[in-house]
């Protein structure tokens, strides 16, 4: 079994009751069936309080009954169960976040989520490019009958070349994101028509200097559609003002962005903001990279799942515009400040609402399948304006 982390995964440390947010409130707190037997068989005055808060959830699952959305063993920050019990009686989910893992046949991929504030601070604070590292064991390799093989391997390839395209920084930003889209949509189309080995000839060209060159001018036709975007982006931002929210304050944040850019129709103000906010910030781009590396290294792969690349690849694209959106508005709220505490925070907060919803995923997915909003053009439009 190979297994792949980015370099900053073996870094993380939790940091417990110094963390600025806490990762024992404002969602269901699920525990995995081996756990929850365990709990039912602690004894004592302990025992009695665990037996008291486990609940069974609307679908089923086990966890525990929330105290004001928190986890009814949250103490300052701490966890009573880990001081009463132990590490080791911990239910996964604890044991784990914010470490991911996933696998993929012969591949196994591990990661720190964006959720966590201290996650965020080292998926972002290294300015040079990420990197992965890849080690390799005699575990056995699981089966592939879940997947195609050979979409794996077309899918795999293909990753290494929107993560190098990414990370070419000598190309600004705005056309690594527009490369990246189009390059997606590329391959969707031709998985939609089943015809897998043709997305050898995209990698192909998408790794020639000159290609992505004449793209680029292609591309640049775009930019002058800023009030396609200003618009555009007032019902990407209703959306997700929609979509089910954990926290609470979620839905009043994104209102106050579209009301600090709409609340008055005025396209110039919106446009200025943005150009100076990029000047302000310019030293700062590889944030952003960062962020648009962290999702297509969580996300592209999923798609061997699913055959949905293009989805994954928007989830993705679309995160950094509402981050970048909500970044933008608390530049102006912090009298034209903004550092990487900011970052972390907006980053941090942005993926506990999305990342960690299976149903706002899910809901995300089929607005970017289905509406017209995320089309290809569409999408151009919003990145490259």
């Amino acid at each position: 079994m190979k297994t792949t982390e980015p370099n900053y995964y073996k870094d993380f440390k939790c940091v417990g009751s110094k963390c600025t947010d806490t990762c024992c409130a404002g969602w269901e707190i699920v525990i995995d069936e081996e756990t929850h037997a365990h709990y039912k068989t602690v004894s004592g005055e302990f025992g009695k309080r665990l037996k008291s808060n486990l609940t069974l959830y609307e679908d089923g699952e086990p966890g525990f009954v929330l105290q004001n959305d928190n986890c009814p063993f949250l103490n300052n920050n701490l966890c009573d169960i880990y001081t009463e019990l132990g590490e080791d009686c911990l239910c996964y989910t604890c044991k784990t976040y914010p470490r991911f893992e996933e696998e993929y046949g012969s591949l196994r991929e591990i990661g720190i989520s964006l959720s966590c504030p201290e996650a965020a601070r080292l998926i972002l604070l290294d300015s040079k490019p990420v990197t992965f590292e890849v080690s390799e064991d005699d575990e056995m390799v699981g089966t592939y009958d879940d997947i195609s093989f050979d979409l794996f391997i077309q899918i795999k390839s293909s990753r290494k070349i929107a993560l190098d395209i990414l990370q070419n920084r000598s190309i600004s930003l705005n056309h690594r994101l527009a490369l990246l889209v189009n390059f997606a949509h590329d391959i969707q189309e031709e998985i939609n028509e089943n015809k897998l080995s043709k997305i050898a000839d995209i990698r192909n060209k998408y790794s020639q200097e000159n290609y992505q060159k004449d793209l680029i001018n292609i591309l640049d036709h775009y930019k002058i559609k800023q009030n396609h975007k200003y618009d555009n982006m007032l019902k990407c931002m209703n959306m997700y003002k929609n979509l089910n929210p954990i926290n609470d304050n979620w839905p009043k944040i994104i209102e106050h962005a579209i009301s600090c850019f709409h609340k008055t129709d005025d396209i110039a103000f919106y446009q200025k903001q943005y150009d100076d906010f990029n000047e302000y910030y310019k030293n700062k781009t590889y944030e952003y990279e960062h962020l648009m590396v962290y999702f297509i290294y969580q996300y592209f792969m999923k798609s061997i799942f699913d055959e949905e690349l293009y989805s994954k690849v928007t989830l993705a694209v679309m995160s950094y515009l509402i981050i970048k959106e909500l970044d933008v508005v608390r530049w102006i709220d912090n009298k034209y400040n903004f550092d990487i505490n900011d970052q972390i925070d907006i980053m941090h907060m942005y993926s506990r609402e999305i990342e960690n919803s299976e149903k706002t995923l899910y809901d995300l997915e089929e607005m970017f399948n289905t509406n017209k909003l995320f089309d290809l053009e569409q999408l151009l439009i919003l990145i490259m304006n």
